[in-house]
């Protein structure tokens, strides 16, 4: 047989009276498909996220709007990104479960995290005390809350009070806008 010599190029130039439509769809069906790694979720929230959220829509009384799996870096600014690269890196990716923000202004008023028995592990600890300084210096209230089989609804709504800032929510910006 005759060492085909067409070069780099021989996929555009194919042998005599070969058709190219027919080279091309022999050459793709050759190559198996690549696989896509990707199908739907069935729910954004876990059992036990969905559960605490149908409990704190009837705790909050739509006296706040909740947002879920909210990241760090989306309720903070680095000061200097440029300079404190490792701080941005420390928040972005990092969330908490749900963020109620006030109605008018969207300004986040408090943060809750679900705690489930990960919470335990060494670094997860180590995680958890980096967030709540986080939350302390952009002044976010954070409630952890356990999870539980059930939940009161009127004792998250007490949680929720205990925390609120002193001063109005609505009207009054949390921290000046930037």
């Amino acid at each position: 047989m005759a060492q085909d010599k067409r070069g780099c190029l021989g996929f555009l130039f194919p042998p005599r009276g070969v058709n190219r439509e027919t080279l091309a769809l022999e050459t793709s069906a050759e190559k198996p498909a690549p696989t896509f790694p990707y199908r739907p979720r069935k729910s954004l929230l876990s059992p036990a996220e969905l559960a605490f959220y149908n409990v704190l829509k009837m705790a909050t009384r739509d006296r706040f709007v909740i947002l879920l799996k909210v990241g760090l870096s989306d309720l903070c600014e680095v000061t200097d990104r440029h300079v404190n690269q490792a701080a941005f890196n420390r928040v972005q990716s990092k969330h908490v479960d749900f963020v109620l923000c006030d109605r008018v202004t969207f300004a986040p008023v408090v943060a809750i995290e679900l705690d489930d028995s990960t919470h335990y592990r060494r670094e997860r600890a180590d995680r958890d005390a980096f967030v709540n300084q986080l939350f302390r210096v952009i002044g976010v209230a954070l409630i952890h809350h356990r999870v539980q089989a059930g939940y009161d609804p009127d004792a998250i709504a007490r949680w929720i009070d205990a925390s609120l800032p002193s001063r109005p929510i609505s009207g009054t910006p949390l921290r000046p806008a930037g």
